[in-house]
């Protein structure tokens, strides 16, 4: 898992050319781990099936995080602050399921 994380984070600086914005996004793979966590908290059995649950929460929260990421930044060359264009992008681009 850590090499897969290591792994986006270079591919992301590759596409956003940034080291920033990449740690940004990859600051929301914690939360998407958790699930592992309450996993091993409740003796539960690590398969297959919960891994790729686990896999593929993380590439959800991965894409979620690249895009509210670029939405800020689009709405920060627009002449907004820093602030403000979060909250936007929060607003915009964080939908209930």
């Amino acid at each position: 898992m850590l090499g897969a994380i290591v792994l986006a984070y270079l591919l992301i600086v590759v596409n956003f050319q940034s080291w920033l914005d990449p740690f940004i996004i990859i600051t929301a793979l914690p939360g998407a781990l958790r699930e592992s966590a309450d996993a091993a908290a409740y003796h539960t059995t690590l398969n297959v099936p919960s891994l790729t649950g686990a896999i593929m929460c993380m590439g959800v929260a991965t894409a979620n995080s690249i895009l509210m990421v670029s939405f800020a930044r689009e709405q920060m060359d627009e002449g907004k602050n820093a602030r403000d264009a979060a909250i936007e992008a929060g607003f915009v681009r964080i939908r209930p399921c």
